[in-house]
């Protein structure tokens, strides 16, 4: 959820990247329709990296615009920002029944060329009846950026899971999280309090009235998912059709962040399944519970004494914790969990050229972290106290053995230079039925539990559909999912 969900091949950057009391002012009003804007479409910026340091596949048909917004939707004559929006047309115009906004996940990752990702995975007829509209969200690649300006070594790729210190220190966790909000309030400065989900739901209010239409489609996954319920519950009437794959829970990225542990204990038994079956080759336990054993052993070793690998990187028990979390992602990243596991085991890295590490980057981009950081920090008010954060980790590690605490420590919220100058937004119940959820049953970065959370929120304008799956984000090929989506999105029909 933290990283960016691809639906692609994977790769191994994906794997390792998988981290002022404000005035008293009326909130905006969600009810003025913004007057539409003239949207002249031509060819798109460069693309923008995303958290594995590559940016989507750009398909060749795409076209972009710019949009300027107001930068603080409580103060619309304070100055304005400019989004980036892309657009796919369909290939079949007679058949052409509205516009589909389709978001990945994050929050920090460039969405304006996730509408070529995106027709790859939804069905033919969903692809004939919408144009696809893509945009990079405040703060993000070409949409008036923010930035912290931190050196490399804080981008590190496996810092973006805060694990704490072998010995469940987190005094090392506390000094990071407090030089990345220094460095982001140096940076970027109050810009950083405009980053947030409700104004970006708000943007995507202005890119529906720019469209000319009343009404605008979307898919949103992993985090956008939470985009799309607050744009629900802003703007109610505004959605024809909303898609949520991966449901964060409706408390937004802090709750869904307190709930990785959770979903690691849910999801890992198929991983320790797959390992378990290849032990004649592996060696880390004939069957689950031996391989869960073999793994927190392993993870305890490396603790006490890192392995080096052949380009200069460690790997550290909580590197394998890292990419043994990440993997859980999706059943095909398996494979590069069993290759450092076995390495952890056997304590000797694959020929050059097989290493896990080899060719893939070692840190996230800045602009990823740094809009990544304004948004879990900006949408919700995260405590100030230190201890709470060691109390935090101490029992999550002890009830959670699989991530040693990471659910409950720190991040850089605990010393964000802005506070939030909104309450987060609530989950709004009343409005049409027009929300279909599409949950795997055992999802470690957005857990069953929370996409049920979300449900019953909602209540009535919502319907669930739920596979026996593991992995983040469904497979759109299964027909248990191809075929409510397609029947939503062509004729409104939700499941019962």
């Amino acid at each position: 959820m933290t990283a960016i969900l691809r639906r692609t091949a994977a790769t191994g950057g994906l794997l390792l990247s998988l981290l002022l009391l404000p005035a008293a002012v009326a909130p905006p009003t969600a009810d003025a329709d913004a007057a539409p804007t003239a949207l002249r479409w031509g060819p798109c910026p460069a693309p923008t990296p995303n958290a594995n340091g590559t940016p989507f596949p750009r398909d060749p048909r795409q076209r972009c615009t710019t949009l300027r917004v107001p930068r603080d939707y409580r103060h619309p004559g304070a100055g304005t920002l400019t989004l980036t929006v892309s657009r796919i047309r369909t290939a079949d115009p007679a058949h052409r029944r509205g516009d589909l906004v389709v978001v990945p996940g994050g929050p920090g990752g460039s969405g304006l060329d996730y509408p070529g990702e995106a027709t790859a995975f939804l069905p033919p007829d969903v692809l004939r009846s919408y144009d696809l509209i893509g945009f990079d969200e405040r703060g993000v690649g070409n949409s008036t950026p923010v930035h912290c300006d931190l050196p490399a070594e804080e981008r590190a790729a496996e810092l973006n899971y805060p694990f704490p210190a072998p010995d469940g220190s987190i005094t090392a966790n506390l000094d990071l999280a407090r030089r990345i909000a220094d460095a982001c309030a140096a940076a970027s400065g109050p810009y950083l309090a405009d980053i947030t989900t409700a104004d970006s739901a708000r943007d995507l209010d202005r890119i529906r009235a720019a469209l000319g239409v009343h009404r605008i489609s979307y898919l949103g996954s992993s985090y956008a998912t939470y985009l799309g319920q607050v744009y629900a519950s802003l703007f109610p009437t505004r959605a024809e059709h909303l898609v949520l794959d991966s449901t964060v829970a409706p408390g937004g990225e802090q709750q869904a962040i307190g709930l990785f542990s959770e979903g690691t204990e849910e999801a890992f038994p198929a991983l320790a399944r797959y390992l378990a079956a290849r032990d004649d080759t592996l060696h880390l336990g004939a069957t689950p519970e031996a391989v869960r054993a073999a793994y927190l052993r392993l993870a305890e070793e490396l603790d006490r004494a890192p392995f080096g690998l052949p380009d200069g990187r460690t790997l550290t028990g909580n590197t394998l914790r890292a990419v043994v979390y990440a993997s859980l992602t999706k059943p095909r990243y398996y494979p590069l969990a069993a290759t450092v596991l076995r390495m952890a085991a056997t304590r000797t890295a694959p020929p050059p050229g097989g290493s896990p590490g080899s060719g893939l980057p070692s840190v996230i981009p800045d602009n990823f972290v740094a809009a990544q950081s304004a948004v879990i920090c900006g949408d919700s008010a995260w405590p100030r106290d230190p201890a709470v954060y060691a109390a935090r980790t101490a029992a999550d590690r002890q009830r959670y053995p699989l991530t040693a605490g990471m659910s409950g420590n720190v991040w850089p919220c605990a010393f964000w230079h802005y506070r939030p100058e909104e309450p987060p937004v609530r989950p709004n119940p009343d409005g049409p039925r027009n929300i279909l959820m599409l949950q795997n049953r055992y999802d470690a970065s957005t857990p069953y539990s929370g996409a049920r959370q979300a449900r019953s929120a909602f209540g009535h304008r919502a319907a669930m559909v739920t596979v026996d799956a593991t992995g983040h984000g469904v497979d759109f090929t299964d027909p248990r999912i191809r075929d409510p989506l397609t029947a939503f999105l062509l004729d409104g029909r939700l499941p019962a």
